[in-house]
């Protein structure tokens, strides 16, 4: 990969785990648009993985600016990238496994798809019927852009983003 060599090494070292935090930001921001703007309600598995991108960003601003505040600590940020994309491949496969429910691949929870039977109270069907909260269900996908849900977009670019992690990871133990 000599041709993103020049790329990946613009940044030093120890700002990475900012970018990749900011990278989970910047997909948080898209989920929230999502929401907000676009009115698209999250279902449990989405508020899920929304969790797992809060923690790569608490973690990666949390030792970002550590290792801004004390440069001695340098020599544990390909350690802390190495968490952060092994956090990114957990979304990833939660992401992915979200998708295949979407697609009928595979039975989802019987909590939040359709067909689990799940048990609903008569408060949530007067408040879904209300317009106060959306029943949302995890077996239905909410918007797809080719084909693809939000889940699986999510999916893929956490894969991308775990690997530039664990490359960048990778290169700097081999550097030190």
């Amino acid at each position: 990969m000599p041709a993103m060599n020049p790329v990946l090494s613009r940044f030093p070292l120890t700002r990475w785990p900012l970018l990749i935090a900011g990278g989970s930001l910047l997909i948080m921001f898209g989920a929230w648009g999502f929401q907000y703007i676009g009115h698209y309600d999250p279902c449990a598995l989405c508020y899920d993985q929304r969790h797992i991108h809060m923690a790569v960003i608490a973690l990666g601003f949390a030792s970002g600016f550590a290792l801004m505040l004390k440069p001695e600590l340098a020599r544990f940020t390909p350690w802390i990238l190495f968490l952060m994309a092994a956090l990114l491949l957990y979304s990833a496969g939660f992401a992915f496994w979200h998708a295949g429910i979407e697609n009928d691949w595979w039975d989802g929870p019987a909590s939040c798809t359709a067909s689990g039977g799940a048990s609903i109270s008569a408060s949530d069907i007067m408040a879904a019927l209300n317009g106060e909260r959306p029943v949302v269900l995890c077996d239905e996908a909410a918007w797809r852009m080719l084909g693809i849900s939000m889940a699986g977009y999510n999916a893929a670019i956490s894969v991308v983003m775990a690997a530039v992690a664990g490359w960048v990871g990778l290169r700097g133990l081999k550097a030190s």
